[in-house]
């Protein structure tokens, strides 16, 4: 398998999981600031960012730092989907990162 196929595969995984814990994600939604996201959980507010393919250039790390401080400003928090593999396991493990806000709010 191609590493593009597995990088669609390792997304679509995440975003299955995510779907059938009943967590609302869009995918591919673009920002105010001309940047498109991976997959935004409004509820939540996470974002998750894939890693570019051209990770190594420094345009693309200065691209993804700013993008990454100004979703920040905003109050979200950014997750970036590990580049290794993920087995079904590991893809839980990371959907249990994105906390599930308390509907009591602290006294």
């Amino acid at each position: 398998m191609q590493p593009k196929n597995e990088e669609l595969l390792k997304f679509e995984g995440i975003i299955s999981e995510l779907k059938r814990r009943d967590i609302v994600v869009l995918t591919h939604r673009p920002t105010r600031w001309g940047y498109v996201v991976d997959a935004v959980i409004p509820s939540e507010k996470v974002v998750i960012l894939k890693m570019p393919d051209f990770f190594k250039f420094g345009v693309a790390m200065r691209m993804l730092q700013d993008l990454t401080t100004k979703l920040n400003g905003d109050g979200y928090q950014v997750l970036m989907m590990p580049r290794r593999k993920m087995n079904a396991e590991q893809i839980s493990a990371f959907c249990d990162e994105i906390s599930v806000k308390s509907p009591v709010l602290a006294a």
